[in-house]
């Protein structure tokens, strides 16, 4: 559990969009929620690793 500031505007936001019931974490998860995966996005972000040596650099930062 975390807790989070919110300006005066943001909280009545926040309270206004709560239905009965609901916690104020349920109405963010609601509104925002997690993206999924582009699996095809991830890959491009692995262009030009060099899949040993990231592996050796593992092993060894890990001991």
């Amino acid at each position: 559990m975390v807790n989070v500031y919110l300006s005066d505007g943001a909280y009545t936001r926040l309270k206004t969009a709560k239905k009965p019931g609901q916690s104020f974490s349920d109405v963010i998860i609601e509104h925002f929620p997690m993206a999924a995966l582009d699996f095809s996005e991830f890959l491009g972000s692995c262009k030009g690793l060099n899949a040993k040596r990231t592996y050796a650099q593992i092993k060894k930062e890990r001991r």
